[in-house]
């Protein structure tokens, strides 16, 4: 998605809409794996790292 001034959010929409049938169509056809698309798209949460010294944050923390 590009900086614009004005965000449209049809726009956006119409954007992800084309950006799943794209990830679908990939899966289907064997050029990416599922898990592949998921990492790509913000999955697998293995790498975040949540700092922060209140221990909420701490035990939301330990749970990664």
């Amino acid at each position: 998605m590009k900086s614009e001034k004005h965000f449209s959010f049809e726009q956006r929409a119409v954007e992800k809409a084309a950006a799943r049938a794209k990830d679908e169509r990939d899966i289907r056809s064997g050029v990416v794996s599922a898990a592949q698309v998921a990492r790509e798209n913000g999955g697998g949460r293995h790498k975040i790292e949540l700092l922060g010294p209140s221990a909420r944050m701490q035990k939301l923390a330990s749970q990664y």
